[in-house]
């Protein structure tokens, strides 16, 4: 899909700089095209880049978050071998399983629906019972720094969710687009070589604006694929509810 919106609109810029007839023969402000472009094609580079960096950083955080909590059921587990501990990681157990599981039920975009379950989790790791072995202690301080990473994790996979550009930032893009296509066509001279030149610019200050799109608008079938991250995690920790 992305693939052929980014052909289309190789495709308009092209139309654009054959169908429309320059202001003049030599154009109208030739000399300036370039520069303009460069302006304008910095300005959509950098919104590509913050919107693939957030992207990025959204990723590492999820991996982060199901790390930690694969390292938190394993911690659990081995504490869990324990007579008197093992109620209490059943529960443990229910918990990340019912965690995990929710992300089967709601798209990406709806994390902050898993709070009160991740809550869950963190609260019964506080509730663990008194330890009678060193042992135990080491694997409960490091149990604690697990939950800590996790909810750490959590807390900026919400920031940068909250950040993705509103719909008054896609008004402003779109006008920024319009902008850059008359500024170049304006710039446009009556040529074959002016021509395919201009087509290029446009070409690739429209690729530009459309990986920031794609990069800052989730679509459906991507916040599904993030989604199914969390629930493939049961499979990998063999998380069974009996």
């Amino acid at each position: 899909m992305k693939i052929i919106i980014t052909l289309i609109a190789v495709l308009v810029a092209y139309l654009v700089s054959f169908v429309i007839q320059p202001a003049s023969s030599a154009g109208t402000f030739s000399g300036l095209i370039l520069p303009i472009a460069i302006i304008f094609a910095a300005v959509f580079g950098l919104l590509a880049g913050i919107a693939i960096s957030r992207r990025e950083r959204l990723k590492q955080e999820v991996a982060t978050e199901l790390n930690k909590i694969r390292r938190i059921y394993h911690l659990g587990k081995n504490l869990g071998t324990a007579p008197y501990l093992r109620s209490w990681f059943t529960d443990l157990h229910g918990f990340i399983y019912d965690y995990l599981g929710s992300f089967g039920k709601f798209d990406f975009s709806d994390y902050e629906k898993g709070n009160a379950l991740f809550r869950r989790i963190a609260y019964h790791v506080y509730t663990l019972p008194e330890l009678h072995e060193v042992k135990e202690q080491v694997l409960y301080d490091e149990l604690l720094e697990a939950t800590a990473e996790v909810s750490n994790a959590r807390q900026k996979i919400t920031t940068l969710l909250r950040n993705r550009y509103a719909s008054s930032h896609w008004f402003e893009l779109a006008v920024l687009v319009i902008l850059f296509t008359v500024s170049v066509v304006l710039g446009m001279a009556d040529s074959v070589l002016a021509r395919v030149l201009t087509a290029n610019l446009l070409a690739a200050g429209y690729v530009l604006a459309l990986t920031f799109l794609f990069h800052d608008f989730w679509t459906k079938p991507a916040e599904r694929r993030l989604a199914d991250e969390y629930v493939r995690n049961i499979a990998r920790l063999e998380l069974r509810r009996g």
